[in-house]
């Protein structure tokens, strides 16, 4: 199902307009050139929509699932794809209810129906059980799918996730500036705020963002939130947390020591020189950290 605009253009509901789905695909596509090895892509029908994955590695890998970042779609891992689809069967996930190619036609209300999406997503794929590897907004949308379904769930390896562990700062506010200035100046600026270089190191990148504030929707109706100590007792899978010192969104380091008191099974660690754009900040040092973890 597509929604269509004034035109009459079938559109996804996660655009403005026609036109700007296009400019918006065609700047996906450009960030996908980026992609450093062959890649498959698969639309897996669930009640919520159709969820659009990036699949690479060999057929008979273990299975890695990838949740990206708000705003970025999948496109963003490809600093470090290549390495990790070495070892496994990666699928990116086009996290519904964000721009990209997942269409959210009947997007997530609660929690349980946020993870209820992902495990028929899994279940399209065919993944009983899987690794599961999530960053920022990924991060809390992969959290909350470990604490419904945990038999589902081998490893759990978080990147500088949004909230599950400490309330956002003040400096999130900054973030809905280029949603009301939808200016390419304006997404920069957020952009910096995000990096601790200067920016996302491709303009690839730097142009999907941009193009998301321009084009873009918010459809997210299941925001983050901060678990309690409780709820983190679900999390008996081994489980990683990889924060930026430098971390803009929120106190990276209580989100550190947090984690270390709360996760049964669990490892925390503050980057150096790293702020919430973790894969493009240290992308050699997160790799290597991944991919000791999930063994």
């Amino acid at each position: 199902m597509r929604f269509r605009d004034k035109g009459g253009e079938a559109i996804s509901p996660v655009f403005t307009s026609a036109e700007g789905e296009s400019r918006f695909l065609a700047a996906y596509d450009d960030a996908m050139k980026l992609w450093p090895i062959p890649y498959a892509t698969r639309d897996i029908a669930t009640d919520y929509g159709s969820t659009h994955v990036i699949v690479s590695g060999s057929e008979g890998a273990p299975p890695l699932v990838l949740l990206h970042c708000a705003l970025m779609t999948s496109a963003i891992w490809s600093p470090i794809i290549g390495e990790l689809s070495e070892s496994y069967r990666t699928f990116a996930v086009d996290v519904i209810g964000d721009v990209g190619r997942t269409v959210p036609t009947k997007p997530p209300a609660t929690e349980a129906e946020s993870a209820d999406w992902l495990a028929q997503t899994l279940d399209g794929l065919g993944l009983a059980e899987t690794r599961l590897l999530a960053w920022s907004f990924g991060g809390s949308v992969g959290v909350n799918f470990a604490m419904h379904h945990p038999e589902r769930v081998e490893k759990l390896a978080l990147v500088a996730p949004f909230k599950p562990f400490v309330k956002q700062s003040m400096g999130f506010l900054f973030g809905f500036y280029p949603w009301v200035v939808r200016t390419e100046r304006a997404s920069r600026a957020f952009e910096r705020k995000m990096c601790f270089k200067e920016d996302f190191g491709y303009p690839e990148h730097s142009r999907l963002l941009s193009e998301r504030f321009r084009s873009g929707k918010l459809l997210l109706k299941v925001p983050p939130r901060t678990f309690s100590d409780l709820e983190f007792r679900l999390l008996t899978m081994p489980t990683l947390l990889l924060v930026g010192r430098e971390e803009f969104l929120y106190d990276g380091a209580a989100a550190v020591e947090r984690a270390r008191q709360v996760l049964p099974n669990g490892d925390a660690e503050l980057l150096a020189e790293c702020n919430h754009a973790v894969v493009s900040d240290q992308t050699e040092l997160v790799a290597d950290k991944v991919l000791a973890f999930l063994g």
